[in-house]
């Protein structure tokens, strides 16, 4: 399957879709361009707002309020009152380790890894944090934390630490805190690219973003196999939403970021936002909801 190209944003470090339900329109972030971007598609119009300093994920508190990561700080940011405020900053080397992929889960908590900028194995870490503002170390020794997805029934979380190449599934409960007794879903390393950020359908099949596999791919949890791609004509796919009134388009962000130089006048869409219809329909974003 080949995706349609939204002509509308093309930026560096393109990231971390999730659809706004309530205002029908997609919010992803240009990380090393330090943006926000907003999307609405009926009609089409796409703004953003700079901030200063990267903006590595976005979540959504409620009608004016959003939740944003930089490079070590969860921020707030009203959207009314443009005003920006400070909730928690976590000591971290900011000069070799950042903020990666966020999510919030189906009990309204924020979950969000760290990554190692210089490739160091098992620098970074994923972090849950709670309704009160407490963050605590979920899972220790990643590399590049991505990709995270809930399945309908809020029991299994899957998340992806990409150089592994793997795909994991965690039990889940209200009440974990900490990601133990893992399972393998599918051995990504014996295709092109490795898997970064992922969304989920109402069937539970995972949509998975490949970083230098120039596609998305779909993967069957239950049979642990491939059963669906989309190609892309750019090699770096970052992450993937399902989004559109009927949450059947699947917004695709990618990176102009890390394509060689030789590459870059035939890759002329790379760091472009993609869409494309499918006949299933995913699931709805998730609200972090806090109490202080």
């Amino acid at each position: 399957m080949k995706a349609k190209l939204e002509k509308l944003y093309k930026g560096q470090l393109s990231e971390g879709p999730i659809w706004d339900n309530e205002k029908n329109r997609l919010l992803f972030v240009d990380i090393l361009n330090n943006r926000l971007n907003i999307y609405s598609p009926d009609p089409q119009t796409l703004h953003h707002i700079e901030f200063p300093t990267n903006v590595t994920s976005v979540a959504k508190i409620n009608n004016s309020e959003l939740l944003l990561t930089t490079r070590n700080k969860v921020i707030l940011y009203d959207e009314n009152q443009k005003e920006i405020r400070d909730f928690l900053t976590l000591p971290i080397p900011t000069d070799t380790i950042r903020f990666n992929d966020g999510k919030c889960d189906p009990y309204n908590r924020f979950w969000v890894g760290t990554m190692s900028e210089t490739g160091e194995t098992g620098k970074a870490n994923l972090y849950v944090i709670d309704a009160h503002g407490n963050i605590t170390k979920a899972k220790e020794g990643v590399t590049i934390s991505n990709g995270m997805a809930w399945n309908q029934s809020a029991d299994t979380m899957y998340f992806i630490d990409t150089p592994t190449k793997k795909v994991m599934a965690y039990p889940f409960s209200m009440e974990t805190s900490k990601l133990v007794n893992g399972r393998v879903i599918i051995d990504l390393n014996t295709i092109d690219g490795a898997p970064d950020g992922m969304t989920i359908d109402k069937n539970d099949r995972l949509w998975i973003a490949l970083w230098g596999g120039s596609q998305v791919i779909c993967v069957d949890p239950k049979l642990g196999e491939i059963v669906e791609s989309i190609s892309l004509p750019v090699s770096n796919v970052t992450s993937c939403a399902f989004g559109g009134k009927d949450l059947q388009t699947l917004y695709i962000t990618t990176a102009r970021e890390g394509v060689p130089h030789d590459r870059i006048g035939v890759e002329k869409q790379a760091g472009s936002l993609f869409a494309y219809k499918l006949p299933i329909a995913g699931t709805k974003s998730n609200l972090y909801k806090y109490e202080i």
